[in-house]
């Protein structure tokens, strides 16, 4: 978030920035748009059903999985949700909890190869599938059968129930969640600057939010609206 304001003729820009990931109304479903409506459909009635979503880092599996999160009253009591991509400095301990009606395990495969974290991730798993009741929502970067794990019964648990592929967005998808972006953060990027940093870019949505944060600083510190010229600058795109 940027603390000042843009008629000012000089701004200095503080490193605080809304976080605009993990709702819904900041995500581009683009061609996953099926997957998301099932997936809200089961966090919604919770029926003991699996689902395993993989795809390439950066297609928004983080952010869908945090959005369904927040669509939860009092999940305090009703999910269990955890990026295990960020937890293996802690113990596996974390995972010795009777699963709650919805849970959201978020980069499943960052286990892969640590001998305690994946037997914590077994025995969650377990008393998970013993309830027989509830909905587990896990994400990787690869299909089930490729799991990294030292345990292959794990692959088994996760090849289970329902698994969907999740797309990268499309050139049009990355624009209109570019202009999101930018609307929450208070300025509009044109359509055409959008299209420009996409096709010239050609990077993943995190990458391209990355240059977005740098395009915002940049623009308010110069006092200058972003056009192709100045974008080009900034970026140092060349001609």
């Amino acid at each position: 978030m940027i603390l000042t304001s843009r008629t000012d003729p000089k701004q200095e820009s503080l490193p605080f920035r809304i976080d605009d990931n993990g709702y819904f109304d900041s995500f581009v479903a683009g061609p996953n748009e099926r997957l998301v409506e099932n997936l809200k459909r089961a966090v919604r009635l919770r029926h003991f059903e699996q689902f395993y979503i993989f795809g390439p880092k950066g297609c928004g599996k983080s952010h869908l999985l945090t959005a369904l999160f927040r669509t939860i009253k009092k999940p305090t009591l009703n999910v269990f949700y955890v990026d295990l991509s960020l937890v293996l400095s802690l113990s596996p301990m974390l995972l010795d909890v009777e699963p709650p009606p919805v849970v959201l395990l978020d980069n499943v495969d960052a286990l892969g190869g640590d001998d305690a974290w994946e037997l914590g991730l077994f025995g969650f798993y377990n008393r998970w599938l013993d309830r027989q009741a509830g909905v587990l929502i896990a994400t990787a970067t690869c299909s089930a059968d490729r799991l990294p794990f030292n345990r292959h019964d794990l692959n088994t648990r996760f090849e289970n129930g329902i698994s969907c592929p999740m797309h990268r967005l499309d050139e049009k998808s990355c624009q209109k969640a570019l202009q999101i972006k930018a609307r929450r953060r208070g300025f509009e990027i044109p359509s055409k600057v959008a299209a420009y940093l996409v096709k010239n870019c050609n990077l993943d949505m995190p990458s391209l939010v990355t240059i977005l944060n740098k395009l915002d600083v940049a623009s308010l510190e110069a006092q200058h609206e972003l056009t192709i010229p100045f974008v080009k600058k900034i970026l140092n795109l060349g001609k």
